[in-house]
């Protein structure tokens, strides 16, 4: 975001020093004339006359490339992408060399793809060929080389946790990870990788989750992963989910409301259970606060239904560090162990964490669990467990 701002004042100040060539006509002296007064119009910032006053000129003269070139930096400044970017093509139709043409197409188009600059680089990588000494144009090589290097694709995270249980059962030890890839501005991919020790056994979980935003409202996830030895682990996992902004943010107190809806199928050699999961998200105070809360709906392989719910309240009291704390009390699928095969669990807990960011590209996380487990198909309570984990993020 910090070069968009950086590459828009750089347009508007290289833009206000495009004079007109004169010409003799009645016609072209009066759109000459409206275009040095938009012109000026654009350097109190007033885009709404300059535009008025350019798109009458423009109409008295449609082959004048002076007058499309500032109704190409004025659609910019309006964030009328595509108009500037049209713009900008139909001058360097009438006059091929134009630079400031050249400037501003390039900069549309970076603009439109900043977190992918590549081809903002090959077109102006072109323009330099013919205007290699030009220094507006180096300038703008030297802002997406700047994109370029702030750019990162991937993502690892690391994590692990070490639970104490009651009732002389053995501790588990877990980890977990993830290693994701960006394969575009709206689509990511992720690696899973999880090994789990619980009641002295083994058991391995992998597999992917692809991630896609499909507008500035929404995005969603589709995931599927395997078990390797099904000890306590589904043999598979089917998971999808949405989450969608209600509203937008009313004022910088009131922000963002979000509805989410999340499904899980997951096959175990004892049958299915499924997992329906709405949920609802309220941000606060320019998103530095957020309080969630999710519905649990699950069926057993036996069709029984039980439910179950999450409140979660997250807190930014700084750039670098994210607090959060909650209570659920919900349903357990994953632990199904032949020691408690054909029920499901029930699980009451209290739970806080922190993220703190050391750097740009690279976090670290702690997080405390202590949760009473309980079989629902016996009634009978099962046991206490204490968790607590760790991990580590960077970005790459």
């Amino acid at each position: 975001m910090y070069y968009k701002y950086v590459l828009m004042i750089g347009l508007f100040a290289y833009s206000s020093t495009s004079f007109p060539n004169l010409n003799n006509h009645d016609k072209a002296v009066k759109a000459d004339k409206l275009l040095k007064e938009s012109i000026e119009a654009k350097k109190t910032q007033n885009f709404e006359l300059a535009l008025t006053k350019l798109q009458e000129a423009h109409r008295l003269f449609p082959t004048n490339s002076d007058i499309l070139v500032q109704l190409g930096f004025n659609y910019y400044a309006r964030q009328e992408l595509e108009l500037a970017k049209q713009s900008f093509q139909n001058a360097l139709t009438i006059a091929p060399n134009y630079i400031d043409a050249q400037y501003g197409l390039v900069s549309v188009i970076l603009a439109q793809n900043s977190d992918t600059p590549y081809a903002a680089e090959q077109l102006l990588d072109q323009y330099l060929s013919q205007s290699p000494n030009n220094s507006e144009l180096l300038k703008l090589k030297k802002t997406i080389n700047e994109i370029k290097s702030n750019i990162h694709n991937w993502t690892l995270n690391i994590s692990g946790t070490h639970s104490h249980l009651t009732k002389s059962y053995a501790d588990w030890n877990e980890a977990d990870i993830a290693l994701s890839y960006k394969l575009s501005k709206n689509s990511t991919i992720t690696g899973h990788l999880a090994q789990s020790h619980r009641f002295n056994m083994n058991d391995q979980r992998f597999g992917t989750t692809f991630w896609h935003t499909m507008n500035d409202r929404a995005y969603g996830y589709l995931s599927g992963f395997a078990a390797s030895s099904k000890k306590f682990f589904a043999r598979y996992t089917v998971a999808s989910g949405i989450d969608y902004m209600l509203f937008k943010p009313t004022n910088e107190y009131l922000n963002s409301l979000h509805i989410t809806l999340d499904l899980k199928f997951d096959h175990y050699d004892d049958g299915n259970i499924k997992s329906i999961t709405p949920g609802i998200e309220q941000y606060f105070f320019n998103d530095r606060l957020s309080l969630a809360g999710k519905w649990y709906n699950t069926y057993d392989q036996d069709n029984n239904h039980t439910n179950g719910f999450l409140i979660k309240l997250s807190v930014i009291p700084t750039e670098k560090m994210h607090l959060f704390l909650g209570y659920s009390n919900s349903q357990e699928t994953s632990d199904r162990s032949n020691r408690f095969n054909q029920s499901l669990i029930k699980a009451k807990a209290h739970f806080v964490g922190l993220s703190y960011d050391i750097s740009n590209r690279f976090s670290v996380n702690f997080n405390y669990t202590t949760e009473g487990r309980k079989d629902t198909n016996r009634n009978r309570r099962l046991y206490n467990k204490n968790t607590l984990g760790c991990g580590i993020k960077w970005i790459f």
